[in-house]
């Protein structure tokens, strides 16, 4: 009888440990359903947020990689890269109909270049004069043109209002790039410049989506020939000469740099045409300090291309030969006075 009685007592026992095991699980499992539900049933944009969160746990859980701390600030790089690379459809969304332009003769406009492009800063340049309202001339050498990379620039640079000049396939300077060391022969300047020319007008676009022209040539090192303006007249480009030189080349110092553009303020006139070097990080350091003080003075910065439409300017009024065109100073005072002048 007590064996019975303690083998019934034992079955009970088991019995009664076997209910309370069952009765545990249950309760894990509600918390792992709440957890589950924490984590996924969460409305809108959160619930990517967190599984980004939990996913970037997992894969650099051995790393010492800070991830979300890393990825605070993707979407505003990604926004600001593709607003200086964009070529695509987005590009009619640019508005670079700026309410200065309705009343131009408000301002004094005037047309910065930057030669020897494309390089690294051609984006940062764009973005930047966006910021005040602005577009300038980038005069380009064949040599820089690597690929699509260099063309995209270039394009997006047009779509925001810039114009993209000749400066010459290899830079040829006329005075003294012949082949054998002397003045340059016709052929050879004609390559030069017409070579540019197709790479140009094969990749590139208006803003409205016809192919692109290129009216516009800079003589490299300002030296040009007679044949220069010969040949230029041909292709119905104007020679672009400057009323002013950033002295960012050569042994010219930043101090030097600086000087020409804080004295411009309030003395640079309505039409000046600025020699700057895209190569030189200087003229860009100095141009984003000195930039604001411009448009709070008065000036507004655009294209030559606009600043000729903008002041009733044409092509055959500035693509003249002009005397003393190996003197790079008092060429031409600016393209205004140029206009008067004609040819």
């Amino acid at each position: 009888m007590n064996k019975r009685i303690t083998a019934f007592l034992l079955a009970l026992l088991m019995l009664t440990s076997f209910v309370g095991c069952g009765n545990s699980e249950p309760d894990l499992s509600d918390n792992v359903e709440v957890i589950v539900e924490e984590e996924v049933v969460v409305e809108g944009d959160d619930t990517v947020l967190n599984e980004s969160v939990v996913s970037s746990e997992i894969t650099n859980n051995d790393s010492s990689v800070d991830t979300p701390a890393s990825s605070e600030q993707p979407s505003t790089t990604t926004s600001q890269t593709s607003s200086i690379t964009s070529t695509s459809a987005e590009d009619d969304k640019i508005n670079i109909d700026y309410e200065w332009k309705s009343h131009p003769q408000d301002f004094k406009l005037i047309a910065f270049t930057f030669d020897d492009g494309p390089k690294d800063l051609m984006p940062q340049y764009v973005q930047y004069f966006a910021a005040f309202e602005g577009a300038g001339t980038f005069f380009v050498n064949g040599h820089n043109i690597k690929g699509d990379y260099e063309y995209k620039q270039m394009q997006n640079a047009i779509n925001y209002g810039w114009d993209i000049g000749n400066h010459g396939d290899n830079h040829l300077v006329a005075t003294i790039g012949g082949t054998g060391g002397g003045e340059a022969t016709y052929d050879e300047i004609k390559a030069d410049i017409t070579n540019l020319i197709h790479k140009l007008e094969s990749n590139l676009k208006f803003r409205d989506g016809s192919p692109y022209e290129v009216s516009f040539y800079r003589p490299p090192n300002i030296k040009p020939t007679a044949n220069t303006f010969k040949i230029c007249g041909e292709e119905n480009l104007a020679v672009i000469w400057l009323s002013y030189d950033a002295l960012d080349w050569g042994s010219n110092s930043k101090e030097d740099s600086y000087n020409v553009f804080k004295k411009g303020i309030g003395t640079w006139k309505d039409g000046d045409i600025i020699l700057c070097h895209e190569t030189s990080q200087n003229t860009y350091e100095i141009i984003q300090e000195v930039l604001p003080d411009y448009f709070r003075a008065g000036y507004r910065f655009c294209s030559i291309s606009e600043l000729m439409r903008l002041r009733g300017i044409t092509i055959d009024q500035i693509s003249g030969e002009l005397k003393d065109y190996d003197n790079n100073r008092g060429m031409v005072t600016n393209i205004v006075d140029a206009a008067k002048g004609g040819k």
